[in-house]
């Protein structure tokens, strides 16, 4: 058993073969980005937690070095039309924002990143 949980994987990168569809759940804000090949990327038409009257867009195809973001977090099927690579960039979890954030604040808050309150005259009066 590990004391420190595994670092997440920001992006994943697999081969799917001509016919074969692979389902995954992505965050919002997740890309997909189809390498080469062809690729049919599916959202689900509807979702129980959605209000009713909400659906998503059909099926969209994309080719080699083109990008899908998406909107919403939830269940993803890519089928490939040929021999397919694809790149899969999940977005930072909210927990990794937060610490960035944090980071950055107390990186400005440091006294070896202030900016100089004297300018140039520090050198002039030595």
């Amino acid at each position: 058993m590990a004391l420190f949980p595994a670092p997440e994987m920001p992006a994943q990168r697999f081969e799917i073969l001509s016919g074969a569809s692979r389902q995954m759940r992505l965050r919002g804000g997740a890309t997909v980005v189809c390498v080469s090949g062809s690729l049919l990327v599916a959202e689900p038409p509807y979702r129980a937690e959605l209000p009713p009257g909400t659906y998503f867009s059909p099926p969209l195809r994309l080719n080699a070095g083109e990008i899908h973001c998406l909107p919403e977090s939830g269940p993803l099927t890519l089928t490939a039309l040929s021999r397919t690579q694809v790149i899969c960039t999940d977005a930072p979890s909210l927990a990794a924002r937060i610490r960035v954030a944090a980071g950055r604040f107390f990186c400005l808050l440091s006294k070896n990143n202030r900016a100089n309150g004297l300018g140039a005259l520090h050198k002039i009066s030595k």
